[in-house]
């Protein structure tokens, strides 16, 4: 595991976190923008494991 992977890492806990601090707030937008790069760092994520 390198650098960038450590940091891919770390990146989808700090927009995980966002989203659950914009629903609070009930921030719409905030919130369905943190989900779609949510999804996408969480795909990363499993293909960085995977492959």
């Amino acid at each position: 595991m390198n650098l960038f992977d450590f940091l891919m890492f770390i990146l989808t806990i700090f927009i995980a976190a966002g989203v659950v601090r914009s629903a609070r707030v009930k921030n719409s937008f905030a919130v369905g923008f943190g989900i779609v790069a949510l999804c996408i760092f969480l795909l990363a994520d499993v293909l960085i494991l995977t492959l």
